[in-house]
């Protein structure tokens, strides 16, 4: 038997230093254990998906469920990781998408570094990176 396709990865780089950066030093300044682990829920769904997701309402209301955190919450925080460049805030603006540089050269890094022949493909109305970073 086959093994399914994965679309998205099944774990993500983690930098041992990911508490040192002054921007997550911010959030959890400001919204305490809460942004982190809204943050951090945020890129494992990103990665399941590919390297983005679609956060309309629908999924702001299931990421407060999985969470157990106020909906107004996990909006604020949202708004919050967007100005400060944690997501790409033009993206989430035109097609309430998440995503970000960093995620996509992670993403193409892991990528990269499969076993698998098949051919990735990306869509570009959600692709951030430069065609030398791609």
């Amino acid at each position: 038997m086959a093994r399914p396709k994965i679309k998205g990865l099944l774990y993500f780089p983690f930098d041992i230093d990911f508490f040192e950066d002054n921007k997550i030093r911010i959030v959890k300044a400001r919204y305490r254990s809460d942004g982190v682990m809204i943050y951090l829920f945020l890129l494992c769904e990103i990665y399941r998906q590919g390297y983005y997701i679609k956060a309309d309402e629908d999924f702001l209301y299931i990421i407060s469920d999985e969470l157990g955190i106020d909906q107004n919450k996990v909006k604020q925080v949202l708004n919050f990781l967007l100005n400060k460049s944690l997501f790409d805030n033009t993206l989430y603006e035109a097609d309430k998408v998440l995503t970000s540089a960093g995620i996509q050269r992670r993403y193409q890094e892991a990528m990269r570094s499969r076993a698998s022949k098949r051919k990735v493909t990306v869509d570009g109305r959600f692709w951030v990176l430069s065609e030398e970073d791609t």
